[in-house]
């Protein structure tokens, strides 16, 4: 799989480092919080299989699949946002970026509020999505 032109890469542009921060899959999702990230200041890559936004640096693949961040350099990372849509798959995500890649923190959107208590028992910080989207529309009524 070849690196997207618009990954910045220590070999490509000499003197910059990698990205600090990597958002791990979520379509949609994950290429709103890298955009978000990036506005506050953060230097952020996403890894994904289907989104291509041209304002963000992006490794097309599956982020589940170590070939994959290790050619985005997620080995770089100070900390990984895991957001595909399936709990049990951020987990792997999460195992893998730490385990393999040495990334010291990693946190992991959780669709079902009571996978989050394993997801904290495993090292990582979890976000509930539907706790965080209720409260929001609670909040909002």
């Amino acid at each position: 799989m070849k690196l997207k032109p618009n990954l910045s890469t220590r070999s490509e542009q000499p003197g910059r480092e990698a990205a600090e921060l990597f958002v791990l899959g979520g379509e949609h999702v994950g290429a709103a919080v890298a955009r978000r990230l990036r506005a506050h200041g953060h230097d952020v890559a996403l890894v994904d299989e289907v989104h291509e936004p041209s304002d963000i640096p992006v490794q097309q693949g599956n982020p589940a699949d170590a070939r994959t961040l290790g050619e985005a350099g997620v080995s770089s990372a100070s900390t990984v946002v895991v957001a595909t849509p399936c709990d049990s798959r951020n987990l792997l995500v999460a195992q893998l970026a730490r385990t393999h890649f040495d990334v010291s923190r990693a946190v992991v959107l959780a669709s079902v509020p009571d996978r989050c208590e394993l997801l904290t028992a495993a090292g990582h910080e979890p976000v509930c999505a539907t706790t965080a989207l209720s409260t929001e529309i609670v909040d909002k009524i």
